[in-house]
């Protein structure tokens, strides 16, 4: 997990321990909500507050001489968007548009870019205290996307680090 968003689960531990043995009010655990989505069989979760939208028809427009990892652009109501296809950067088998696939439009700052993921499975709000640092079996190429995972059922979360992937190195 990096040390920013290390920093902020910390804060919010503190406060949440600040409201249990604070006042007599009921203590509640602070939660984060997630958008959960899958990708070639796995499953990642984006906080919710870097998601601004979530596409489901649009067409993807092919650009010549750009990185793998760019799958074209899509117009989003006439502000363009670059499309990006983590299972190249993840190394993860590369899958088709299918009548389940959506464009998750995340932001970070005053930037955009959608991914491309094959399905949304739920939107959750999961508890701080149920979330793990990443595995440390996790590939170098994916490691420095992952802030962190949970547990859903019996799916293992990973958390994307959204900034890191604005900050995307051009090879």
């Amino acid at each position: 997990m990096n040390s920013e968003y290390k920093e902020n689960f910390e804060s919010k531990i503190t406060s949440f321990e600040d409201d249990l043995y604070g006042g007599g009010e009921e203590a509640k655990e602070r939660t984060i909500k997630f958008v959960v989505f899958r990708m070639a069989g796995e499953w990642y979760g984006v906080e919710i507050i870097h998601v601004k939208e979530i596409l489901r028809k649009f067409d993807i427009t092919f650009l010549p001489s750009v990185p793998d990892f760019i799958k074209g652009i899509v117009n989003m109501r006439g502000n363009i968007l670059s499309v990006t296809d983590l299972k190249v950067l993840f190394n993860l088998p590369k899958t088709e548009k299918t009548e389940k696939s959506r464009l998750v439009v995340v932001e970070q700052k005053s930037l955009e870019t959608a991914l491309f993921v094959d399905e949304i499975t739920e939107v959750t709000e999961v508890p701080v205290s149920n979330i793990d640092p990443p595995l440390v079996t996790i590939s170098r190429e994916r490691a420095e996307y992952i802030l962190g995972e949970f547990k859903i059922d019996s799916k293992l979360v990973a958390i994307l680090n959204v900034e890191k992937i604005f900050m995307i190195e051009i090879k």
